[in-house]
């Protein structure tokens, strides 16, 4: 007994394409434009030295540093790594759940990138939004209005976005 079949569509061919277009391309979120020095110095903290020029603006203020105070610390607020390291299983399977769009041709590559872009900023700015610790200074909370420290204007946490290469 012999068994033959034939294939009416055969998609390899589109499969091999799809991967193709995939192979070196990749995706990165964070904060770009304006906005990154701000992000950067809250993902990583900085030290920033006080001017008798500073020292007086923030007396004026309602603020008094100690005349020892040298510098004032703004801490580490890593939103960017950890917002994705916290949101990576879910931005993985994500993806893993489009690729057989693309591979069946129902997605192209650039569709494809780009929903793994919004799915890892929309994590980022999630856990960002939902960011607390470390807390602001209380005079900041009370210039600011708020507790959040990566919120003010909003402007921050909406620059997060994703860059398809």
């Amino acid at each position: 007994m012999r068994v033959s079949w034939t294939t009416k569509k055969n998609l390899v061919p589109k499969m091999e394409k799809a991967a193709s277009d995939l192979d070196g391309r990749s995706v990165q979120a964070g904060v770009f434009g304006e906005q990154a020095w701000l992000a950067g110095i809250h993902e990583y903290g900085c030290k920033i030295k006080v001017t008798d020029k500073m020292r007086a603006y923030l007396h004026r203020q309602g603020l008094h540093l100690k005349d020892s105070t040298e510098y004032i610390t703004i801490p580490e607020r890593t939103f960017l790594r950890t917002g994705y390291d916290e949101g990576r299983a879910a931005i993985v399977q994500g993806a893993e759940d489009l690729l057989p769009f693309v591979l069946s041709g129902d997605y192209s590559s650039d569709q494809f990138l780009a929903q793994v872009g919004q799915f890892m900023a929309s994590h980022i700015k999630d856990y960002a939004t939902a960011l607390s610790s470390p807390p602001n200074h209380p005079f900041t909370v009370d210039q600011k209005g708020s507790s959040n420290p990566l919120m003010d204007t909003g402007d921050l946490i909406g620059s997060i976005s994703y860059e398809v290469q």
